[in-house]
């Protein structure tokens, strides 16, 4: 009798929708605003800043601080996505950040993030333990209507646990 072939197992590392969830419950301020990652992949992230008058500034519009928390939040996702099959062992903390306002920010805004750099799992996978990294991210922000209000770059500092 022939019977199927064995289910290939599952790739190390926690999922993706299981990191999400760590991520979103992680950061009390990002928790405050109401910014939440709503995916993750392998390097590639989204994050939403909800329409809410909490996170307005004088003018009407979404505060510049907001929009930075988006961006920012979106981008340690897609970090994580990234480096998920060592992610319980990496810390990160955001080193540098610059970003670009291009428009007025109005309504629910959407963050997506990626990390550039295709070989950074291999070259993480490669160094020794304590080793330490940088990691660079992108963050672009649209508003509902699907404009750009935004720009943004980040680069990580990242450990690797010592023996």
């Amino acid at each position: 009798m022939n019977s199927p072939p064995p289910a290939p197992p599952p790739p190390p590392g926690p999922s993706f929708e299981d990191i999400r969830a760590v991520v979103n419950d992680l950061v009390p301020f990002q928790k405050f605003a109401g910014v939440e990652v709503t995916e993750i992949a392998a390097g590639r992230a989204v994050a939403a800043l909800p329409d809410c008058a909490d996170t307005l500034n004088h003018v009407g519009t979404r505060h510049a601080a907001a929009l930075f928390l988006v961006a920012e939040a979106a981008s340690g996702a897609a970090l994580a996505g990234a480096l998920r099959e060592r992610i319980a062992d990496i810390s990160f903390v955001l080193r540098e950040s610059r970003i670009s306002y291009r428009r007025k920010a109005r309504g629910e805004i959407r963050a997506v993030a990626a990390v550039p750099d295709a070989d950074l799992p291999a070259r993480v996978a490669q160094l020794p333990p304590g080793a330490r990294f940088e990691a660079a991210t992108t963050s672009l922000l649209h508003d509902a209507g699907g404009e750009a209000v935004a720009e943004a770059a980040f680069t990580y500092h990242c450990r690797l646990p010592s023996p």
